[in-house]
């Protein structure tokens, strides 16, 4: 990027590119090209595992290369169409439009909106029926590629599953197919596991509209896409050249996931589906990584990764075999995510370099209602938690909770508020209270959503019996952008339009409260005739969902 431009934006290092540990390969020594697309800016895309799994991956490859794009902030979009100049890669400088694949993580649902100023701004058609033959494919997976079809508009291929063992595979293949013509590399593509053409299937809709769904236009394709798994993952390939951005992100530090999938059931949880089944690494491999990273990059912090990392069957004695080594390069070990029941605290307690900051534990609702919906965490086990914890040098602790879940009453609200305040007694508490969604893929997908008016009274319950104060915040996510993500995840191909009409009125980092304006997404879907209730209320049990297609 040309020095007179980063002179105009507010955070120039989003943009610079040449990372430690970052990789430049010769563009024309690699037959097939590849850029690895975040739809949200720098801070938050070099925090995404993901990326840089693939990212290794692919440059361990010597006929393929993998460059790195994010979503530009307004500053820089100004810019750029200003100046009428491509966004590009940060690796080489290069426009989108010169790459053969351009990889897409959907990771959430209100960063889809970004993608559609990334496509316009590299110089590609945003939508996929108006792409040309030497336009790059887009593919896109992660978590939104299990709920496919609001971005099917938008998208020329999905992977459903974990693209460790199947993204050579499929640079292999547009490799092999290099000169034909778009349609074969689509329909070459097809023939992988997991990959889902949404352009060779059409949607089917009653008189009324129900969706009736998805009718293939070729023969030979599947009615469903089973999700992929990665065959190995105790060995799976995991990135020891760590990237060490130049502006601090968001997860700045070396993220090792230690475990992927969750041996708990709770009835609420996509994350469980996308992830399972559950598999762990083992402590030998973890130790190799650790030290490898830490060597290549001279972070001085390691967070252990996993959707509850306490549950990790050899968690002691892994802790034990890093502490050594963390203790000499002064290197502390992280927890982010635990459940009451599973850690042992003991397991820290007295341990050099251990950091120490805040516990996070999801007691999600009151103890009658987790054990409904099999999370079998007792109130008991929170209070002993955060007794071993303020013994142990843990002085805060965060608390995540959910409003509106199938079954709530106003006892269990009352419930919520004696545990928080006896809680507070103990550790200072942050607590967030987010209104449940009903994700597809778990067995609450078919229930609605609980309306706004419903969430406000709930609101107010917990607000008069939560006070806070120096031991005790609270803070309650915007129901507008709870209701939006619901919508998305939820919807049919139906959406896309309302989508992109809320791009052209200036929708931007809708995940962003300072960026969200939920009246032009209000506006969008009224344009559209769009009646986010058929999204959002309960589905019978004969409804063809959305997403039935994908088979996880």
């Amino acid at each position: 990027m040309d020095e007179n431009f980063l002179n105009l934006v507010s955070r120039p290092g989003r943009y610079i590119g040449r990372e430690v540990n970052a990789v430049r390969k010769n563009w024309s020594a690699c037959p097939v090209r590849m850029a690895l697309c975040f739809p949200e800016t720098y801070e938050l895309g070099m925090s995404n595992l993901g990326i840089r799994i693939l990212y290794d991956i692919v440059n361990s490859h010597n006929r393929c290369l993998a460059e790195r794009v994010f979503a530009p902030d307004l500053d820089m979009e100004t810019i750029l169409r200003r100046e009428g100049r491509l966004l590009a890669t940060l690796e080489s400088d290069r426009p989108l439009c010169e790459f053969d694949l351009i990889g897409v993580n959907l990771a959430a649902e209100l960063s889809y909106i970004n993608l559609i100023t990334i496509l316009e701004l590299g110089g590609i058609p945003v939508l996929a029926a108006e792409r040309k033959e030497r336009d790059p494919i887009i593919l896109a997976g992660g978590n939104g590629a299990f709920t496919p079809e609001p971005m099917a508009d938008f998208i020329d291929a999905f992977f459903i599953g974990e693209a460790e063992d199947m993204i050579l595979k499929i640079l292999e293949t547009l490799e092999a197919l290099r000169g034909f013509s778009r349609a074969d590399k689509l329909a070459g593509l097809s023939e992988l596991p997991g990959i889902y053409i949404p352009a060779f299937y059409r949607p089917a809709y009653d008189r009324t509209g129900v969706y009736q769904g998805l009718h293939p236009q070729k023969e030979g394709l599947p009615s469903g896409i089973r999700k992929v798994s990665a065959a190995d993952f105790a060995d799976a390939p995991f990135p020891e050249k760590w990237l060490v951005p130049y502006l601090s992100v968001v997860h700045d530090r070396i993220g090792v996931e230690i475990m992927r999938g969750c041996v708990h059931r709770c009835k609420f949880c996509q994350a469980r589906v996308i992830y399972g089944p559950c598999r762990v690494r083992p402590p030998e491999k973890i130790r190799r990584i650790v030290e490898q990273a830490v060597k290549n990059s001279g972070y001085e912090e390691i967070s252990l990764l996993s959707l509850s990392t306490g549950d990790y069957p050899r968690l002691a004695f892994l802790v034990e075999q890093l502490t050594d080594f963390c203790r000499s390069g002064n290197v502390r070990i992280s927890f982010p995510s635990l459940r009451a029941d599973t850690l042992s605290l003991e397991t820290a307690r007295g341990r050099a370099g251990l950091k120490q900051a805040a516990l996070t534990f999801a007691p999600e609702t009151s103890e009658r209602l987790r054990l409904e919906l099999d999370k079998p965490i007792r109130d008991r086990d929170l209070f002993e938690q955060a007794e071993t914890a303020r013994k142990s040098g843990w002085r805060r602790m965060k608390l995540y909770f959910m409003l509106g879940l199938p079954g709530e009453t106003d006892q269990d609200l009352a419930e919520i508020v004696r545990l928080v305040r006896e809680l507070s007694r103990i550790l200072q508490l942050n607590v967030s209270f987010n209104t449940f969604i009903p994700k597809p893929h778990t067995p609450l997908e078919r229930y609605g959503m609980a309306e706004k008016n419903v969430i406000a009274e709930k609101k107010e319950f917990l607000q008069k019996g939560l006070r806070s104060n120096r031991y005790l915040a609270v803070n309650f996510h915007p129901y507008e952008q709870s209701f939006l993500e619901a919508v998305i995840c939820r919807a049919d191909r139906r959406l896309a339009p309302a989508i992109l009409g809320a791009w052209k009125m200036g929708a931007r980092f809708a995940g962003w409260p300072e960026h969200f304006h939920f009246s032009v997404w209000e506006s969008a879907l009224a344009e559209h005739e769009i009646d986010p209730g058929h999204f959002l209320g309960p589905k019978t049990a004969e409804a063809v969902l959305p997403w039935s297609h994908i088979m996880v």
